[in-house]
């Protein structure tokens, strides 16, 4: 079962806007339905009351299903978007024996599944495929500063490699929210820096790297057409 995502502070938002949705459709509905309170108030409260008790139920189910994608609701609910393919470089630290610099940059793409409730990551190089195990968005609220933080795991088949590796990221949401920047740590040991910037919101269907590469270089040649 896919862990949920949420901090505290997303926990109380949406229950914040659950019970003020629940209460607005309260007093739409008795206003509607005024002239019948007047002859059965009982039952018409009762049945007010039942219809805006079902309402928040209602919304946490379609707030775990529905991909996190639209702005308006993500700003009316506080909760920043990181759904989409992301595309950028990693740049790792790691320096082969009888190196004499550092490895050249590795092209690297992200496909972020987000929900209000979930956060599920899967990454994609040319030759490693990784995907996270546990995955948390905070957002600092006094500097509004959000931070995708998250773990990770690999399978090495590599060289008759077979071996797991795990390690630890920790990404930061700049540029309106279209660029990841950050550092990633593993158990190998291994670090270095990873920058992606957001291709589109769509990642449907993308299950490797070619699937990313293929949608990048689209969305790339559109925009240099436009340009």
């Amino acid at each position: 079962m896919m862990p949920v995502s949420l901090t505290y502070d997303d926990l109380l938002r949406l229950i914040r806007v659950s019970v003020g949705v629940a209460l607005f459709a309260a007093v739409s509905i008795l206003f509607l339905r005024w002239d019948d309170l007047q002859l059965a108030p009982f039952r018409i409260l009762l049945q007010t009351a039942f219809t805006a008790i079902g309402i928040p139920p209602l919304l946490v189910l379609a707030f775990s299903k529905l991909a996190w994608t639209r702005e308006w609701l993500a700003w009316l609910l506080g909760r920043r978007m990181v759904h989409g393919l992301w595309w950028g470089e990693l740049r790792t630290e790691f320096l082969p024996a009888h190196a004499t610099k550092p490895l050249e940059p590795i092209q690297i793409a992200f496909v972020i599944k987000q929900t209000y409730f979930f956060l599920s990551i899967q990454s994609y190089t040319a030759t490693q495929p990784a995907h996270s195990t546990q995955e948390t968005l905070i957002v600092e609220p006094r500097s509004a500063r959000a931070q995708l933080q998250y773990v990770f795991e690999m399978q090495r088949l590599k060289f008759a490699e077979d071996k797991i590796t795990t390690g630890y990221g920790d990404l930061r949401l700049t540029a309106g929210d279209t660029r990841l920047e950050g550092h990633y740590w593993t158990n190998s040991p291994t670090r270095g820096s990873i920058w992606l910037d957001l291709v589109t919101r769509t990642c449907d269907g993308i299950d490797s790297f070619a699937d990313a590469q293929r949608i990048f270089e689209e969305h790339r040649n559109r925009k240099r057409l436009l340009n």
